[in-house]
Parts: structure tokens; sequence; C-alpha cells
């Protein structure tokens, strides 16, 4: 059984061919770069990459034209461009089941207390020298405020458990309306600017589809309570960038912090550059953790143990039809 692993993260790669490189059965081609695995897909039953930016309109067309794929296991924590562009029936598509919801759930309460303890404005002060500075941003202690956490998967549900541990009274926002063991109380995507009137913080962590595109929007800003804290560790397509740009420039936004933006890489002439009271990080959620390869690895060999000896899947992903 012909199986093709091509991730270009090496930590996570190392992680998976650790637990997979020895199993029995398996004809393993580990690809280096896009054209490689294209080409090694001729004949293979299975595909481990990923459903975000490995997964292109020229990967898509290639899966689409082997005949012989039964399997794609995306090790991705998003799957937008999968979402986007779709997968041939007759495969059965599984992901990585959260490898990287801890990780990404400390980065997202990391860029939220920074901006609520205005962390830039102190490190401009240190590099000036200066004992007290005029700070541009709020100030403000979570204990006791509401979150709306738009999104409750699996890193959405470790965010939200993390931000319970704050003190603080967490709202979550699913398509369906359910909730979790760590929300005070679940309301359907639909009642958004209901829900953003009472959040003092939200945080983006739901996945980008045609739905969500656009999600927090002028009017979305609009809606939030004055001075509310917006976090993004989702995808940088959920939040209109102009809107949040005239939110903060207007001070109608406490601040705010996000991990994603688009495009990625932003242009040094993108105007999100200079908006006030911001932190923009580069999409480094996911890093920094040992333990994320190590749980990753782990969930593609009980799935590639599974498809090797014909069993079901314990999770299957919405997308194409087994």
């Amino acid at each position: 059984m012909k199986i093709v692993l091509w991730i270009h993260v090496p930590s996570y790669r190392a992680g998976i061919l650790d637990r997979i490189a020895d199993t029995p059965g398996i004809d393993l081609v580990v690809a280096n770069s896009d054209a490689e695995a294209r080409a090694a897909l001729d004949g293979a039953e299975g595909f481990i990459s990923a459903g975000a930016s490995l997964y292109t309109p020229e990967m898509e067309r290639a899966i689409r034209e082997n005949k012989s794929l039964r399997w794609f296991q995306s090790v991705s924590a998003g799957n937008d461009n999968l979402e986007a562009l779709g997968i041939r029936d007759g495969i059965a598509v599984t992901g990585s089941e959260g490898h990287s919801g801890p990780v990404v759930a400390e980065h997202a309460v990391a860029l939220l207390l920074s901006i609520a303890h205005a962390i830039p404005d102190w490190e401009r002060a240190r590099v000036a020298k200066v004992w007290k500075m005029p700070r541009t941003g709020t100030y403000k202690s979570l204990y006791g405020g509401t979150a709306v956490l738009v999104g409750l998967g699996n890193i959405g549900s470790e965010i939200a458990r993390r931000l319970k541990g704050l003190g603080m009274t967490v709202i979550g926002l699913t398509r369906s309306g359910s909730g979790g063991p760590d929300v005070d109380e679940a309301v359907k995507i639909a009642d958004l600017h209901g829900a953003l009137a009472r959040a003092d913080a939200v945080v983006v962590a739901a996945p980008l589809t045609a739905e969500t595109r656009g999600l927090l929007d002028a009017e979305a800003f609009a809606a939030c309570k004055p001075g509310a804290y917006v976090v993004n560790i989702a995808r940088g397509g959920l939040i209109d960038q102009p809107a949040l740009i005239d939110a903060l420039r207007s001070g109608h936004l406490g601040g705010a912090a996000i991990d994603v933006t688009t495009p990625e890489p932003l242009p040094p002439e993108d105007p999100l550059w200079d908006a006030p009271n911001l932190i923009l990080v580069p999409h480094v959620g996911g890093s920094g953790s040992t333990e994320s390869p190590r749980r990753l690895g782990a969930t593609v060999k009980r799935n590639l143990d599974a498809f090797i000896a014909g069993e079901p899947f314990t999770k299957l992903l919405p997308y194409g039809r087994p």
C-alpha cells in the first residue's frame, strides 16, 4: 500500500515519521516539494499533507485525476483551501484532531493579556528609558469581564477553558448554537451582534468558510462594546481589515491582537502595519510546542492503522464522500 507524505514543517514531519516510518505493509514516499508530491500520487492509496497552504489548485487537480487515492489525512489546524476547492468523492478525509489546540490557545490568551495590560506601551517605555509613559491603549483587568468566543472547535474549546481560568464569563458562538463544558452560554452565529454588545473581549477561533469570510466587518465592530479587545488566531479572512483599522483609529475598540492577516505575508505598504493599539504577529500561534508534533503523529498513526485494517475512522471531516 503506497502512502505519500508531503509536509513542509520539519517538526511535524519528524513527529509523523517517528510514528509511521516502520509501519508494516506500506510503501512510504516522503516528498520534498509540491511537484514531487503530485508526481508521487500515481498509484498511491493514502496521502498525508495539509488542507491549507499545501492544498493548491494544482494539488486538488492531481488528486482528482488520481483514481487510486482513497484517504487524505490533513495535518492542518484549519482547512480553508480544502473547504474552498473541495475534494473528489471516494476519498475519506481525516483531520489533525486539535493537535495544536493547547499551544494556540496559550497564544490567544497571551495576545489578549498583552493588549489588556498595555504590554506594548511598557516595552516602548523601556526602550525610551522612561519609567512612566503615557499609554496609547487601555489598561484593564479581564477578571469578571465577558469574552465572546467565535468558534468552539478543538482550539476554541481550549481557549474557553483558559478564559474561564482568568475569571471571565465565556459566551460561545457556533453555527448550531451548541456549547461546551467551559462555556457559560452558547448562541448561534446569527446572533453575533447581540453577543458582541456584551463583550469585553472577542476571540476569533472559527474556520474560514464562505459563511464566515468577513464575519467581523464594520457593522460587527460597531456592535462591539466600546473599548472591547479583539483577538484573531484563526484566519485573516474572517476579519474585514479596513474596518478593523477604522475601529481602532476611532478608538471604538480598545485594542486588537492578530496572528493572521490577508494576505500573508502582509506587504510593507499595507495600512494595517500603522493601525494604533494593534499587536500584529506573523502566524506563529501553533509554534513552540514539542507536544504538538507528538500529538499529531499519534493521530496520523491511529488513522493509518485504521486505513490499513479497513476499519472505520474515529472522525471524518465533512469533505468529499468516502
